[in-house]
């Protein structure tokens, strides 16, 4: 049990995502050794050259996290795991267990990798999400939701309805028995290292993993493609859509919970704020005046719609871990630059 220090290895679980690239990105940048997982030698290749110059960076291949043992050899010999490979998606679900078993058997199963191959870790970070802290069925909105509240809704919801679950309560199920079963684990074990679990809401800012095409971009970028590249209309303004982070803030937090002596055993909300479609079209017509199609609706005004929706407060992640969020405009400005770098305007 203890904190990672400089030189150490890092093991960074699917390493080629949205969020997991930049985690991988921000330990090479801080001075850590970094071994990734990824599903295929092109995504590491892929990797080892946007990481190049930044420091020592090697990959494993890991194809199917629901596999027994598939972490063992990815295990040996770091100092710290972050656990970032889980499937993040709501459309088109069509059994809730093509979530929950990736989800849940990749956070056991590394765990007990780690258990049985490096008993000596340090700590464990999981991206887990405010899909396990939400309860959208038995809470009425406005609330404001903190660490201590469990995702009371889901789990339920998946058994009773099983193949006729929706797509929402199935990803939430998967995050909240994803991280139920990291605490469990800790409790049941007992092992001599420690875990810390992540909880962001939707996550923006830079792409720099691979994406080949606009349609395979991980599901909060896409939510903000649709609005930059005009497929949203005026009425779907003012566009409540949740909470927002960005994502090198999430990647710092998983940096800083490995790091940080007094964060063993918690939880953190990566949390800056309300996210509203109204703000991302303002931003898109101030810092990208040639988009295209893109609704106007009124400018500036969304603090009315704010009042009616929830709240993840992120600041015990700002207390413990550090975490100065970025603006929503930085963040924007940088998704939509390397997004508009890549696909072009539409």
């Amino acid at each position: 049990m203890g904190v990672i220090t400089k030189g150490d290895l890092i093991l960074v679980s699917g390493a080629s995502g949205f969020i997991a690239s930049h985690t991988a990105k921000q330990f090479l940048e801080q001075g850590y050794r970094v071994r990734g997982t990824v599903r295929s030698e092109a995504k590491g290749e892929y990797l080892k050259g946007i990481f190049k110059g930044l420091g020592e960076f090697e990959y494993t291949l890991v194809d199917d996290i629901t596999k027994d043992g598939v972490f063992d050899e990815a295990v040996k010999g770091v100092d710290g795991v972050a656990h970032l490979a889980s499937p993040f998606y709501t459309d088109g679900v069509k059994d809730p267990q093509e979530l929950i078993g990736p989800a849940v058997k990749g956070t056991t199963g590394i765990l007990k990798s780690i258990q049985k191959n490096n008993p000596g870790v340090k700590r464990v970070v999981i991206t887990s999400s405010v899909a396990s802290i939400m309860s959208v069925a038995s809470k009425k909105p406005p609330v404001v939701y903190t660490e201590e509240d469990w995702n009371e809704d889901a789990i339920p919801h998946v058994e009773k309805n099983g193949l006729e679950s929706t797509g929402a309560f199935a990803y939430q199920a998967s995050k909240t028995m994803a991280e139920k079963a990291l605490w469990k684990f800790i409790e049941d074990e007992k092992p001599s290292w420690d875990a810390v679990a992540i909880n962001p809401p939707l996550v923006l800012g830079e792409v720099i993993h691979q994406v080949d095409s606009p349609e395979k971009l991980n599901t909060s970028v896409a939510y903000f493609w649709q609005w930059a590249t005009g497929k949203k209309s005026e009425s779907d303004l003012p566009g409540p859509m949740g909470n927002w982070v960005d994502v090198k803030d999430v990647a710092q937090a998983h940096i800083n919970a490995l790091t940080t002596e007094s964060a063993s055993g918690q939880r953190f909300i990566t949390g800056a704020g309300y996210l509203v479609g109204q703000a991302f079209v303002d931003i898109i017509h101030k810092k990208f005046p040639d988009a295209k199609n893109i609704p106007v609706g009124k400018p500036g005004e969304y603090e009315e719609v704010t009042k009616g929706m929830n709240l993840f407060n992120g600041e015990k992640a700002t207390k413990v871990l550090g975490i100065k969020y970025k603006s929503l405009e930085d963040s924007t400005t940088e998704m939509g630059e390397s997004l508009f770098k890549r696909f072009g305007k539409q």
